[in-house]
């Protein structure tokens, strides 16, 4: 989920919290300026999309169509929504501690938990022994120390077209770009700035020993090294069988009902948003053997050619 889409989500919710009456979905786009569509279908199913949204992370949206309002109004009665007072028994606090110290304690996560801790019903001890357990680190995580430290690492890549290769880099910083992480830093071989896709990354990572070895350029801008532009996300419409509906579903897809045309039974049209066209096509090609892209008309025409291109080098013929 970008920035923008949980910004809107973040503004929804407190557009349905702040009202006294439910609000009617007209009355939500003039209060938050969102779903600006000229279609009203579109409009609304974006605004559905995110009204269910909030409910699959517990934000109680509530649906109420009041004496004299002729459409349905939404608001979030504060009374479900927010937390209870917090009262813990001893061994509740002394759980609480040990998921603290799992992801790794800190003087952020000690302060919140000595307030719970004097709530409790009797004096709660919660200096536990440190507790030893391993937890998978994240791309950004593996590069930290490196960076920080400026040592020398070491990792086999695959490029764009397969090939694999050795890379020793002077790591500079992480930086997040068309949904993906990058390393950027001094290839050694090619003596020049580059980025390098984390998830092209083998599990051979090695850091050198020796700290302090190189100095970071001054004004160095770490998105301007990867180069190409951002690419907005997109809302594409599918038609889709039984074998692949769950796949959709799963990444948050609207069923807008049974397709449209000669199809089998079973075939539904769905909705899918914040689909990247070019990360993303990949995805959409494995989906299932019965989806089809119907819009937009780029994408489809994109999907189609890849499909051209499949069928060709593997001696199929046109589709």
């Amino acid at each position: 989920m970008g920035m923008p889409a949980v910004e809107r989500l973040v503004n929804l919710t407190i557009a349905l919290l702040e009202t006294r009456r439910p609000m009617t979905f007209e009355e939500l786009r003039r209060r938050t300026g969102y779903y600006p569509q000229a279609d009203p279908a579109s409009a609304r199913r974006m605004f559905e999309r995110d009204k269910e949204t909030l409910r699959s992370l517990g934000i109680p949206v509530e649906t109420r169509q009041d004496f004299g309002m002729e459409d349905p109004g939404y608001l979030i009665d504060r009374r479900t929504y927010e937390l209870r007072g917090v009262d813990l028994d001893a061994e509740e606090v002394a759980a609480l501690a040990l998921a603290v110290d799992l992801v790794g304690g800190s003087e952020l996560g000690a302060l919140p938990l000595a307030k719970v801790a004097a709530r409790a019903p009797d004096p709660t001890p919660i200096d536990a022994p440190p507790t030893r357990v391993g937890l998978p680190v994240t791309d950004v995580d593996a590069f930290a120390p490196a960076i920080v430290e400026r040592r020398v690492v070491r990792f086999s890549y695959r490029t764009a077209d397969g090939r694999v290769g050795q890379r020793t880099v002077d790591p500079y910083g992480i930086v997040r770009r068309r949904r993906a992480w990058y390393l950027i830093g001094r290839d050694h071989d090619r003596d020049g700035l580059r980025g390098f896709r984390t998830d092209r990354m083998l599990d051979d990572l090695t850091v050198s020993d020796e700290a302090g070895t190189f100095d970071v350029p001054d004004g160095l801008d770490l998105g301007a090294v990867v180069s190409g532009p951002d690419v907005s996300p997109i809302d594409v419409l599918l038609d889709v069988g039984p074998e692949g509906i769950w796949a959709l579903a799963a990444r948050g897809a609207v069923d807008d009902g049974p397709a449209e045309g000669e199809h089998e039974v079973g075939v539904r049209r769905m909705t899918l948003a914040g689909v990247d066209p070019v990360r993303d096509r990949a995805w959409l090609l494995g989906i299932a053997p019965d989806a089809a892209v119907r819009s937009p008309d780029t994408l489809r025409a994109g999907v189609r050619d890849a499909l051209r291109a499949v069928l060709d080098a593997h001696g199929g013929g046109a589709a």
